[in-house]
């Protein structure tokens, strides 16, 4: 009898990880860039058990209701990476270790489906329980002391109270939808009540799935558009530039996006990281891309900086 593919993948799966894209540095056992979400140091993968292990200090994906972060196993990283559900997952393990024709947990599957309906009709009840950015409110407030100024986006809403460590916060939402438009996720940035960023521990947090090739569509495209991480440096980058700007909230989600029909040019506002995670995400989005539409690649010129920082010593060199 063919043995579950659970049973035959444990402690194979540095190996199957390593076959299936994602660089050996991050499966050492040390804090590395999420090669899901990016970022600095949160991923780190223990492989407990030889399951193929892991945890992220971001929300991400199917472990989008952990307050503390994203984990899971061997399983769930590739889930996550790919925006897929077991049943990809466990064909892209059996590409790797062979037998084709074995069984895929059906049981899983079902479970895990039933769970995705389940997340996407939170968000969607978030989403709907939340009301469009105006004048003044905490949401506006924050925006404007990041940008100097906000130009309203239906992509983004004030929710006045929702659950942070048991406690009711203000935050801001931002709508990541797939390539087809359709919502698939939210972020939330926390926020006090002067209109700041929450202190502590996580004052962003991402609730359903971010798939790939999606983005927050903060403005109507046209023949040309504009790609950057974070929701803040898309603002700013269109406000520089002149150009429409959509969020990709993150280097591993710019690397994967897809821009939308009747687009011609992608501008590729990079982020300046030390550890030149937000360069090799724009470098290799451009390159991606190339051939199918023009692009030009912009990267802040000091390091450890976005548009939003080049933004805001603009507008504090404009009023001193």
């Amino acid at each position: 009898m063919q043995r579950k593919i659970g049973d035959r993948v444990q402690g194979r799966w540095t190996e199957i990880l390593s076959a299936l894209g994602i660089p050996a540095a991050a499966l050492t056992g040390k804090h590395v860039p999420c090669p899901v979400c990016g970022g600095k140091d949160r991923f780190r993968f223990d492989d407990k058990d030889g399951r193929g292990t892991w945890f992220c200090a971001q929300q991400h994906g199917t472990d989008s209701s952990n307050p503390s972060g994203s984990a899971g196993n061997g399983f769930r990283l590739l889930m996550d990476l790919n925006a897929c559900d077991f049943s990809k997952a466990a064909r892209l393990v059996e590409s790797v270790i062979g037998a084709k024709a074995a069984p895929v947990d059906r049981l899983a599957e079902l479970e895990h489906r039933h769970d995705q309906a389940e997340t996407l009709a939170a968000v969607w009840a978030m989403w709907r329980s939340a009301r469009p950015i105006v004048a003044g409110d905490l949401a506006d407030q924050y925006l404007r002391k990041r940008l100097g100024a906000y130009v309203p986006s239906r992509a983004l809403r004030f929710h006045p109270a929702v659950s942070r460590n048991g406690q009711p916060c203000a935050v801001m939402l931002a709508a990541f939808v797939d390539v087809h438009g359709n919502l698939a996720g939210l972020q939330r940035t926390f926020l006090t009540q002067h209109g700041d960023k929450a202190p502590g521990h996580a004052p962003r947090l991402t609730m359903g799935s971010l798939p790939a090739g999606g983005a927050v569509r903060l403005a109507r495209h046209d023949k040309v558009l504009g790609i950057a991480e974070g929701v803040e440096t898309a603002l700013a980058a269109a406000a520089l530039h002149g150009v429409p700007c959509w969020s990709a909230l993150n280097a591993g989600r710019l690397e994967a996006w897809e821009p939308p029909a009747g687009v011609t040019k992608v501008l590729i506002f990079g982020d300046n990281d030390t550890n030149n995670v937000g360069q090799s995400a724009a470098s290799a989005l451009a390159q991606r891309l190339s051939g199918l539409v023009d692009t030009q690649v912009m990267i802040p010129p000091l390091q450890e900086t976005d548009w939003n920082d080049v933004h805001l010593s603009m507008l504090s060199r404009l009023s001193a």
